[in-house]
């Protein structure tokens, strides 16, 4: 497929680049892990990202647009444009799961919109730990170990959650970490992937040509609508939606 030609908007582009302000991550969330490890992350909330980034787009006759709807293989996605004044564009689509409640589907598109904003304009936007990005198979880094004051806070505090009814405790046990925007700080524990999930999808991905760690990583999270620096950090249910749209795909590519 042929890269549309847009030398106006690129130079307009150019120009937003060269005066991007510091960003700051305002939020900051906390997962603890089934085996009792914790890790957090930090990132710029899409409020944040607008008010920062959308008046410098348009001082330099940009918009950029962002919707729900069905892609261009008629599954759930964020349809999003860079737009300029002169009538160019670029385009995307950004993959999301329509599994789940409205506010579990909400999450996701505001997720996908903060992503492709921050993607297209160039904005880190979430922390830049490259640790985070370390071989799978390897041990968890320095920095996301948690210190043994903290780790004995993070163990009083479900204490706080025993007046719930149990059946939302339950819940609470198999969902995955937060959206971003999504109670944050709140401890989550996850009920992981298993080892059989892991292979399989991981041999599913080698086959429908997505095995390369990078590439993987950031399609799972279109799937799933969350970022993650590991398939490790996969809930059960996450890894059978990715496994269920990845035998699809090779379905279809067979």
């Amino acid at each position: 497929m042929t890269a549309p030609i847009t030398p106006a908007l690129a130079a307009a582009l150019a120009k937003v680049q060269a005066q991007l302000p510091k960003l700051e991550r305002d939020r900051t969330v906390t997962v603890q892990q089934k085996n009792g490890d914790t890790y957090s992350y930090s990132y710029a909330t899409l409020a944040n990202l607008s008010e920062t980034v959308l008046p410098l787009l348009a001082s330099h006759g940009l918009s950029f647009v962002a919707m729900p709807g069905a892609g261009s293989d008629g599954k759930m996605c964020v349809r999003y444009q860079l737009l300029h004044e002169s009538g160019e564009s670029l385009a995307g689509e950004f993959p999301i799961s329509g599994e789940g409640g409205i506010q579990m589907i909400g999450g996701r598109i505001t997720y996908a919109r903060r992503y492709c904003l921050a993607a297209i304009v160039g904005v880190a936007a979430d922390e830049d730990d490259e640790a985070r990005l370390s071989d799978e198979s390897g041990p968890r880094t320095a920095q996301r170990a948690t210190p043994p004051a903290r780790r004995q806070s993070l163990q009083r505090e479900p204490t706080a959650q025993q007046d719930r009814p149990t059946a939302q405790r339950a819940q609470r046990r198999t969902e995955g970490p937060p959206l971003p925007g999504e109670n944050p700080g709140e401890v989550i524990v996850i009920d992981g992937i298993t080892a059989p999930q892991q292979k399989m999808m991981h041999a599913l991905l080698n086959k429908t040509g997505r095995g390369e760690r990078e590439v993987a990583l950031v399609w799972i999270a279109g799937v799933i609508g969350r970022e993650i620096e590991s398939s490790k950090e996969l809930t059960k249910q996450e890894a059978r939606t990715v496994i269920d749209t990845l035998t699809l795909a090779a379905g279809e590519s067979a």
